[in-house]
């Protein structure tokens, strides 16, 4: 009895045809055990593969693409009895473990040999996105060249026919590949049949099993027996040769569901490489409404393309634009257990195959069909109408005249009563509104009398904000609508409907919406219950209430919506309970928002929860643009400040309150320190105002972007500031030069040469061309902000929307843009790149040199928030960072990815390794599955390390919770965040809505909330008292910020994460924590205690008159951004940061000074009230000590504009 192991990638779920392989073997009185395994069995070591391995004569393997796995296989392989080792579709250190006969792969390549790249190159034509499809064709030849192959090379000759077999997957075929091992291999004397060649892509009937040729034969045929008729719409379904050969049930209910609706189907199967060949040379001259992948993985390349993510989705994005028809994604999870996904989601290769790669096509949605039930993949029915669900909805699109469609748009307002209404992040809501709705109506949309004046369309949300909606939804309807499973679970969590939040009588419930014609406006209900956020943070059963529910199940049944559209950054639908990505029928926003074609505007900056919005949403995200930047420039006291140092008696007493001169400070040396703080508030680069949906900006508004973007190193390029530094011109000079470049030479397009012999008095360096090209790209991209809106216009036509990656304009240049987009992430693979991991080790110096410098020593422990967000924008350098204090480097495989964090040798990296406790943010832990693997083996490896305690931090520590008690699984974990389906650490929630009392409640809320290991199959597991141990071993906390936009006022995020981890290490420690922040969106890396950054922002921006003004010429949607900085200031005088004189300075420029606050209450009453509110909070907790007539004037303020907004009075006078 021979035995022969196959270990098989992404084949876990035909049991069915094994089996009947082993039935023909066995009937044929066959000799042979085929022992079978999977990647998955690689992955968990597991013993009876093990001693497969051992014992078998030979072994087989096949796609098998990731580097552990290749070094597990050829570890157990170096002692195996095995004679022969087959190895296909694999990454090179796979196929290197070849060894049939004489046949080998030499060098550790799977190249193939030179004759066949010659005729590849001549049969792509110059295509290389062929050159894998080509590589099929030849395949094919193989079966007419094996005869000709010289005895010598017999190894070979059996390699390639066992190929040759295994491309022809149905059980027929596998089970002669199994005789033809077993004779040329194995030496028995068996008869081998021809192989039957199975077309590497054609047509398929998933009743009969019949193929076809081409869509012509097809259609052809599907019209003779009823199945087309012409005009019918026509949904092109691509499917997995494999499993179409192998007659698996889930394409044939997918196509009976999408007929059962009235869709005529064409049916495609590919081998998994051909699927752009479909595209072009079939689909593009047919009369298809969607195109319908059950593959995943990229239109170009198929699964070869998990290696290289992105490779070609310019191609992809090309071919599909041609096209131009809805791109969905509906797969079954070919890699996991039914169970295993009901409980955990997707697993980080899964997500890859069904999310990364389509996503870079510019898919629209991707539904998850089923998954492995007892060996054989089995769809789930109402997953299945899922998917024809969202068909059927973008079709619907396709052949409705535009004054036909229903258009839902969806506004925010959480937390209510805080001048939230109709805001988001860097947008200007209600004038991009009013823009959409003017556009809607000049392409025949019948939009009633909706407001097209922001003023007007402001008024009527106010309106609602007060409870005017004319519009409810009776009890029964809800029910009815929502389905009694789900409605039920509202009912025992919120008690029965209407319920208290918003009820209409007793028997209705009230939406707040306004309906113009076929278009109405909605304001999202609030998340859960105002003032009680504790509700939502830590039961894993919440559900949305009553209104939240009825709101969506209304626009879906009562309104009809054929389209929704979620305005800007961002709503909390996506954010509801329910599992991370590929969501079952029990998960909320698939019940919320499953049903109906979705478009998200989005900042094109901010991929990681954009992706939130595609995987948990199922939206096609439209990108717009980031607001202007300006530089802050010098004003009141700073420029005060600057001319008190032209005079050199000046003592210099007050210039700034905080920074004031140290006792043993010279006047040279203080000086010198306000100087630099001078120069840097001056050049400090803030965002100027809000965007506007559609609008580019004017010219003057666009210069500061592009001219940060020029200083930024990329394309193996210096920045021009370096540049221009390298060729020694003064700075007074250079400063001149870069503003006529920019505005002569960007803008205006004058003779670059001249601009700078006439400046500089010499001939210009030959790369100035590069940076002048960059330059006008940038500016063109910045022209077309117009397109956002076209692209609205296409996609409520039903047509595809190009993909891009989502990226900062001043990182990534022109390549950033333009907006209009559906945005998507980056290579998972490859993080971080050379350049981030180069900008991480910098980072990581500057944390240790500014601890050594205050505190004489390295830190032990250091404390790190990692984002996704900035791990896209930045391409990875927080990864950086963990990994130059650790002391490790990235290690490639054969293909490029990174498969390992290696451990630098100790005496390489010069000092101890530094132990490393990461905060990663829910996203992250959606996002980045496979860097959190990486990172956990990493720390699992340093902490055993045989090194020294006192060299090697991590193992110290390690080795001191072991001795606590802990096991060696606890004191390894490093990684913590949320528990899964969870999203945020919480902290910034309670202080938003005031619901906190102390630090000390503040740090516990933080480690319950964030107590939850990550990576390494750890899986979210409770461990708040490791993370306790921890937090009391953390000597410094960090955390990178990479954008202009999002700093330390901006956002709450910032003292929700890295802020309340100090907070939380200082209670464990029972002693100050330092906290710092590197900014590394310029060309310099720059480091910042939290304090000190405080202090920049609060003067480059909240305080700053070109900031606040930018703002307040949106105003609606401005002054409620100055009312977000008031809480913002609170939320850092929780944690201790904010200083008096903030408080102090702010009260004075928006409060006290009459006619600001005037201008604040008219824009945006509620934002006036909560700016006011917030001083008289920050006093009461001690934040800032106001004086008891400012105390008084802010109570009586606050009244007065309560009574306003109540309809009591007037505003205060």
């Amino acid at each position: 009895m021979i035995d022969i192991t196959f270990v098989v990638g992404i084949e876990r779920f035909n049991a069915g045809a094994w089996n009947e392989v082993e039935r023909q073997l066995a009937a044929e009185g066959v000799a042979v055990r085929l022992r079978r395994f999977n990647d998955a069995h690689v992955d968990r070591d597991d013993a009876a593969l093990a001693e497969a391995i051992a014992s078998s004569e030979v072994v087989f393997m096949s796609l098998i693409n990731l580097r552990s796995q290749a070094d597990w296989l050829a570890a157990r392989l170096a002692d195996s009895k095995a004679t022969a080792v087959f190895a296909y579709e694999s990454m090179p250190e796979v196929m290197a473990l070849t060894r049939v006969l004489e046949h080998r792969f030499k060098e550790r390549k799977s190249e193939a040999p030179k004759i066949i790249k010659v005729l590849m190159r001549l049969m792509t034509r110059g295509r290389d996105e062929d050159a894998l499809y080509t590589y099929t064709k030849l395949v094919k030849v193989a079966a007419k060249m094996l005869p000709l192959i010289p005895k010598k090379m017999a190894g070979f000759r059996a390699w390639l026919g066992v190929n040759l077999y295994w491309n022809q997957p149905d059980a027929s075929n596998i089970t002669q590949m199994v005789k033809l091992i077993l004779r040329d291999v194995c030496g028995q004397a068996l008869e081998v049949a021809p192989v039957a060649v199975i077309p590497t892509m054609g047509c398929f009937d998933a009743r009969s099993g019949s193929l076809f040729a081409t869509p012509d034969e097809y259609l052809k045929w599907a019209s003779r027996h009823g199945h087309y008729k012409k005009g019918q719409p026509l949904i092109a379904v691509l499917g997995m040769r494999k499993h179409v050969v192998q007659r698996l049930g889930y394409l044939a209910e997918l196509l009976q569901a999408l007929e059962a609706r009235g869709f005529a189907t064409l049916p495609i199967f590919v081998s998994g490489i051909e699927a752009h060949v479909a595209v072009r040379e079939w689909l593009a001259d047919l009369p298809i409404d969607a195109f319908v992948s059950t593959m995943g993985f990229s239109v170009v390349g198929g699964p070869a393309s998990s290696t290289k993510p992105g490779h070609y989705h310019e191609t992809a994005a090309d071919l599909l634009a041609k096209l131009d028809v809805p791109y969905l994604v509906a797969q079954p999870l070919l890699m996991q257990e039914e169970s295993e996904w009901h409980e955990r989601g997707v697993h980080s290769m899964q997500a890859v195959v069904m999310y990364d790669l389509p996503e870079m096509d510019g898919a629209a949605s991707t539904v998850a069909l089923g998954a492995i039930k007892e060996g054989e993949l089995v769809a789930v029915a109402d997953r299945i109408e899922r998917a024809v669900d969202q068909v059927e909805g973008w079709v619907r699109l396709r052949k409705q005249r535009a004054a036909e469609k229903r258009v839902a748009i969806v506004l925010y307002d959480f937390p209510p009563g805080l001048g939230k209404a109709a805001t988001a992040a860097l947008l200007d809501v209600p004038a991009s509104v009013t823009a959409l709705l003017k556009r809607l109506k000049a392409e025949g949309y019948s939009i009633g009398r909706a407001p097209l004046d922001t003023g007007d369309l402001i008024s009527r949300l106010e309106g609602l904000g007060r409870g005017e909606s004319a519009r409810a939804v009776a009890v029964s309807d809800f029910r009815r609508w929502l389905g009694a499973r789900a409605a039920g679970r509202i009912d025992d969590y919120w008690g029965n409907a209407p319920g208290d939040i918003a009820p209409a009588g007793r028997e209705a419930i009230r939406l707040d919406v306004l309906e113009f014609g076929n278009v109405v406006i909605g304001l999202q209900p609030p998340m859960g219950v105002p003032g009680d956020p504790m509700k939502l943070l830590f039961d894993r059963s919440f559900t949305p209430h009553h209104q939240y529910a009825a709101f969506y199940s209304w626009l879906k049944h009562g309104f009809k919506a054929d389209a929704v559209i979620h305005v800007g950054m961002h709503g909390t639908a996506e954010w509801m309970p329910g599992l991370q990505a590929a969501l079952t029928g029990d998960c909320w926003p698939d019940l919320l928002l499953g049903a109906l074609p979705h478009l998200y505007l989005y900042p094109l900056n901010n991929p990681a929860e954009a992706a939130i919005a595609r995987r948990r949403g199922y939206a096609t995200v439209i990108s717009h643009a980031i607001p202007p930047y300006a530089r802050a420039g010098l004003y009141k006291q700073l420029a005060q400040a600057r001319s008190r140092l032209d005079d050199p008696s000046d003592a210099l007493d007050g210039a700034l309150p905080e920074l004031v001169r140290e006792p043993a400070e010279s006047d040279a040396a203080y000086r010198e320190r306000l100087t630099q703080r001078l120069d840097e508030l001056e050049e400090r680069l803030i965002v100027d105002g809000l965007h506007v949906f559609g609008s580019s900006p004017e010219r003057q508004r666009a210069s500061a972007l592009v001219d940060a973007a020029m200083d930024i190193s990329r394309g193996g390029r210096t920045g021009l500031r370096h540049r221009l530094e390298a060729l020694g011109l003064p700075v007074a000079r250079m400063r001149v030069l870069r503003e006529a470049l920019i505005e002569r030479a960007i803008f205006a397009r004058e003779d670059a040469a001249r601009i700078w012999f006439d400046i500089v008095g010499t001939k210009a360096p030959d790369d100035l061309g590069h940076y002048l090209a960059e330059g006008r790209a940038i500016v063109g991209g910045l022209g077309r902000c117009s397109e956002e809106l076209d692209a609205v216009v296409h996609a409520l036509e039903g047509g595809y929307i190009r993909p891009a990656y989502g990226a900062d304009p001043v990182r990534a240049g022109a390549a950033a843009l333009p907006s209009g987009r559906n945005i998507h992430g980056i290579d998972p693979w490859r993080l971080p790149t050379d350049v981030a991991l180069e900008r991480g080790r910098r980072m990581a110096e500057l944390l240790l040199e500014r601890h050594r410098v205050e505190h004489g020593v390295l830190p032990r422990t250091v404390a790190q928030a990692l984002w996704a967000m900035d791990t896209i924008k930045s391409e990875g350098e927080g990864l950086g960072v963990v990994l130059a204090l650790v002391g490790a480097e990235p290690e490639r495989d054969g293909q490029g990815k990174i498969f390992r964090y290696a451990l630098q040798p100790l005496a390489e990296l010069g000092r101890p390794r530094i132990d490393v406790l990461l905060d990663v943010s829910s996203i992250f832990r959606d996002t980045f599955q496979m860097s959190l693997d990486l990172l956990d083996d990493l720390f699992r490896r340093a902490a055993r390390a045989d090194e020294p305690a006192d060299q090697n931090y991590l193992r110290a520590n390690a080795d001191a919770l072991i001795a606590q008690g802990r096991s060696v699984e606890e004191a390894t974990a490093r990684i913590f965040t949320q528990a899964p389906g969870l999203y945020g650490t919480g902290v910034d929630e309670v202080i938003e809505e005031s619901q906190w009392d102390d630090s000390d409640q503040l740090a516990d809320l933080y480690q319950r909330r964030n107590g939850h290991t990550a990576g390494g199959g750890r899986n979210g597991a409770a461990a708040p008292e490791v993370l306790r141990g921890l937090l009391g071993t953390v000597d410094h906390v960090f955390q990178a910020i990479d954008s202009v936009e999002y700093g330390l006022t901006d956002m709450t995020h910032y003292y929700g994460h890295s802020g309340a981890m100090q907070l939380a290490a200082q209670r464990a420690r029972g002693s100050t924590v330092s906290l710092s922040y590197a900014e590394s969106f310029t060309g310099e890396v720059k480091l910042n205690g939290s304090q000190q950054l405080l202090q920049i922002e609060a003067r480059s921006k909240l305080l700053n008159p070109k900031w606040y003004e930018g703002m307040l010429a949106h105003g609606h949607s401005g002054a409620a951004e100055i009312g977000n900085r008031f809480t913002h200031l609170v939320g850092w005088g929780a944690l201790g940061t904010a200083e008096g004189w903030m408080f102090e300075s702010a009260a004075q420029t928006f409060v006290l000074d009459e006619a600001m606050r005037r201008r604040l209450e008219t824009a945006n009453p509620q934002a006036a009230r909560n700016v006011i509110g917030r001083l008289i909070e920050a006093n009461g907790r001690g934040m800032w000590k106001a004086d008891e007539a400012t105390l008084q004037r802010l109570q009586g303020l606050y009244s007065d504009i309560e009574d306003r907004l109540e309809g009591v009075g007037e505003a205060a006078a």
